[in-house]
């Protein structure tokens, strides 16, 4: 019968019919317990009400029993031919029959019994009778694979679910027959509905052993609906040995398998706080992140994960490539911000953080990040290299130069430092930029020679006259300033092209306790000779003299 018969359940008192060309099966219940039945195809149409409790024989041909004011009512047509009968129980349990073929009734025995006989195991597959007492008795006599057998002959999910139902309630299976189960359901259970109950519903028992485990996982991937399986693995009490590899593919397999990121990032979530986790573990959970769709459900996991061991090389790799996978800016600067925040990075990590910064777009996002970083060691050489090479990305202006300007106040920069900070200065093609990076690094910087000359260098790469004599003339102004910056700020003005700015910066210079050095004052005369400006030669030669 379950070749030909299409089936599905209404509830209450609504009767719904899936048609599948001339196949029909309906079911439905009333308020007063009776429940009825229809079957139809091109040859066969049956009608069942039953009410009450009904047990049938051992070898489904005769009904033993009907509980008190219970019945059963079969009608049949086939070709225009109709057969009925009424096998209904008395106050005191007393069973009588009636039998008729169209409207005549006939003695139930023979004819009556013979074509009961006939068409009884259909009936019950149809309806359920006696799900219990047949399950027990299949069970009993042929074991787990006489049961999947009879199963698959059932049609209706609803009543199927009752077969399996009474099995895993009266029978103590072992590991093998547990899997068959779990394989049955997802065979000969079209309803995730109803699959789902029994996933939910038995769950303990389905996750008896890893084994069983292993299998239940595969099942519950095998669900079409999203939303049932997620409900059913967030419903999971017992504790998944997270521990065992097989178990752990097998369960995030089948949330990689769902097609809902809502879904997905809800389960997720839920076994984070809900389960615990081995490090193995969570660098699965975090490739299942990675293949995500949703940036916004990929970050707000990432950033709920407060247990990660960012010490294990595994973790953190797999953390960052999950970034790196996120194609909005915001959700991966929200959650590099998020890293920075909580959590102590090594400098393995801090290179991870600088290398997934650089692969950003955006400009406000690189340089919102950046900015976030309060101890980084600079120091270290490739942490400085993978820094600096973040700033250098940067397209804007204005986001570079605040990121090197929050360097300068915030961390703690050696020779090295300041040579990259200056050499990425330098790459600035805005004059005012520049001037605001160096005007702060004057406050801050060592004066030393190599120091002084990467100053100058950057310094010397600015078109803006006006620009290039403030930031000369605040080197001058300087109370680091020393005998060697001295004259390499007199060699630098030179290249001042406005005679106005390079008197500014001369005449500043002269006021200076280095003018007095011989090797100064001939340095600053040579400047003074190069101005073009007669009164600016004669304003530059005073301030000298004074």
């Amino acid at each position: 019968m379950k070749s030909t018969i299409k089936i599905f359940i209404a509830l209450a008192l609504m009767v719904t019919t899936l048609t599948l060309t001339a196949q029909q099966y309906a079911q439905s219940y009333t308020i007063t317990g009776k429940k009825q039945y229809r079957y139809s195809d091109n040859f066969t149409d049956y009608e069942v009400q039953v009410k009450g409790d009904i047990k049938v024989n051992d070898n489904d041909t005769k009904i033993e029993s009907v509980s008190p004011g219970g019945y059963l009512k079969i009608s049949k047509k086939t070709f225009g031919n109709k057969r009925s009968i009424l096998i209904e129980s008395n106050s005191e349990g007393k069973i009588s029959y009636e039998y008729y073929e169209g409207r005549k009734e006939v003695p139930f025995d023979p004819e009556g019994a013979r074509w009961l006989s006939d068409i009884l195991l259909d009936i019950v597959r149809m309806t359920g009778i006696d799900a219990e007492g047949r399950t027990k008795r299949i069970y009993n006599k042929g074991g787990i694979d006489a049961f999947v057998e009879e199963v698959d002959e059932i049609s209706s999910n609803t009543i199927s679910g009752l077969y399996f139902e009474s099995l895993l309630e009266n029978f103590k299976l072992n590991e093998k027959e547990l899997i068959a189960v779990i394989n049955s359901i997802s065979r000969d259970i079209s309803s995730n509905t109803e699959r789902g109950k029994l996933y939910k519903e038995y769950s303990n028992l389905f996750m008896s052993s890893n084994n069983v485990t292993v299998e239940y996982f595969i099942g519950i991937s095998r669900l079409s609906s999203n939303s049932e399986r997620s409900s059913i693995l967030r419903k999971i009490t017992s504790e998944i040995d997270f521990k065992n590899n097989e178990v752990t593919e097998a369960y995030f397999a089948c949330i990689d398998r769902m097609s809902s990121n809502s879904e997905r990032g809800s389960v997720m979530k839920h076994v984070v706080v809900s389960q615990d986790l081995t490090e193995e573990a969570y660098v699965r959970l975090l490739f299942s992140i990675r293949k995500l769709s949703s940036n916004s459900e990929m970050g707000s996991i990432l950033r709920s994960l407060d247990k990660l061991n960012f010490n294990n090389s595994s973790i953190s790799a797999a953390y960052f490539s999950d970034i790196d996978a996120m194609s909005s800016n915001s959700e991966a600067g929200q959650t590099l911000r998020y890293l920075i925040k909580n959590n102590k990075l090594s400098d393995a990590n801090y290179i991870l953080l600088l290398e997934s910064v650089q692969k950003l777009s955006s400009n406000s996002e690189m340089s919102s990040v950046l900015r976030s970083i309060i101890n980084l060691d600079l120091a270290n050489e490739k942490i400085n290299d993978e820094y600096f090479t973040a700033i250098n990305l940067m397209s804007s202006n204005s986001e570079a130069s605040s990121v090197l300007r929050h360097t300068i106040k915030n961390h703690k920069l050696n020779t090295v430092s300041w040579l990259s900070l200056f050499k990425v200065t330098g790459k600035l093609s805005s004059n005012t930029e520049m001037g605001y990076v160096l005007r702060t690094a004057l406050k801050v910087m060592p004066f030393n020679k190599m120091e002084v000359d990467a100053f100058l260098d950057a310094t010397r790469k600015m078109s803006s006259n006006t620009e290039m004599a403030s930031v000369l003339m605040n080197m001058a102004k300087s109370m680091n300033l020393n005998e060697y910056a001295c004259g390499q700020l007199i060699k630098t003005s030179r290249l001042l092209s406005s005679n106005t700015e390079k008197s500014r910066v001369l005449r500043e210079i002269a006021k200076t306790q280095f003018i007095q050095n011989k090797e100064i004052r001939a340095s600053y005369l040579e400047a003074a000779r190069s101005l073009s400006s007669d009164t600016e030669y004669r304003n530059v030669m005073e301030a000298l003299n004074k």
